[in-house]
């Protein structure tokens, strides 16, 4: 008895499965979000002295025939202490699919770099899409970098720093590097203040000898004669690795995102990138996002989203 009453139910489970849900029809679909080809791992620039580095990037190419795409280099974040760059792709296969070439890089580190050698690994990647456009089908005069934190800090050194050839180095040399867009999303760029909105004690923390923003601009300790300076130590190359002190009647055009929930860079740093940009006539968009914190997942939502979107659109 008990099996038939088994047998009874799975069958009337199966039944109504079956037998008003089931669908058979043709339908037509439009080709409006272009294939995608992936390219992994690819080496845009190698240091064949100490420390030995091999930089790779990922591309994601959009294939649309023999048009042109405009390209975005993303930069990811990490103190300069990780550079993973697939940190962005939830974003950069969006970009792709609206037909930006993109270009997610590696760089070199604090424990063996500072600031002017991981600026020239950027340098280095503009050069490459650069000398590769052909093969790439990359238009090379449209092209942006983008990055988070770190990341949105090397964004707007290399935004800033376009005519300085000091920061050029490697291969491709007869390529320019400059950019023709800059998005810095929650980037330091006084690298002096960048903990102004928190406590005393947070702001002494972030000038220590020990802290990824001294190493970023000294160099790790022994690096080239540094002595364990702290950021404060040496206030003349601090400057230099500000983004404030290079923009000019040449910088690109700019968008820049922060949240106000901020607690690890201060918001006022853009705030303080915004106001400069704007002195000098440059144009720049700058956008609070409510209640954000450190996090890259507020920016790929739909309403931050479009409007980088919007921003490439109108300026590439």
């Amino acid at each position: 008895m008990l099996k038939k009453i088994f047998f009874l139910i799975a069958f009337f489970l199966l039944w109504g499965c079956t037998s008003g849900d089931a669908r058979s029809e043709t339908i037509s679909v439009d080709l409006t979000v272009p294939e995608i080809a992936v390219r992994q791992d690819v080496t845009y620039a190698q240091y064949l002295t100490w420390p030995e580095a091999r930089l790779k990037m990922d591309l994601l190419l959009p294939m649309k025939g023999d048009k042109k795409s405009p390209a975005v280099i993303f930069i990811p974040g990490g103190w300069w202490v990780v550079s993973p760059k697939a940190a962005g792709s939830q974003f950069t296969y969006r970009l792709a699919e609206e037909g930006y070439a993109v270009a997610s890089i590696e760089y070199r580190l604090i424990a063996a770099a500072n600031y002017r050698e991981i600026l020239g690994d950027v340098k280095a990647a503009v050069r490459y899409l650069r000398a590769h456009a052909e093969e790439l089908n990359i238009d090379k005069d449209r092209i942006a970098v983008m990055g988070a934190s770190a990341g949105g800090y090397l964004a707007a050194m290399a935004g800033v720093t376009g005519g300085i050839r000091e920061f050029d180095f490697g291969d491709n040399m007869e390529e320019s590097s400059r950019v023709q867009a800059v998005i810095d999303i929650f980037g330091p760029t006084d690298l002096t203040r960048v903990a102004a909105d928190y406590s005393r004690e947070k702001q002494q923390s972030y000038a220590s000898p020990g802290s990824p923003l001294s190493l970023l601009v000294n160099g790790a300790g022994g690096y080239k004669g540094n002595k364990g300076e702290s950021l404060l130590d040496t206030p003349e190359t601090a400057t230099a690795a500000c983004p404030l002190t290079y923009i000019g009647k040449d910088t690109p055009p700019f968008l820049i995102m922060h949240g106000t929930a901020d607690t690890t860079i201060s918001p006022s740093q853009s705030k303080h990138l915004w106001e400069a940009l704007e002195q000098q006539g440059i144009y720049a968009e700058h956008y609070s996002i409510e209640g954000a914190d450190h996090q890259f997942k507020y920016f790929f939502q739909p309403k931050a989203f479009n409007i980088i979107l919007s921003f490439l659109h109108k300026v590439l």
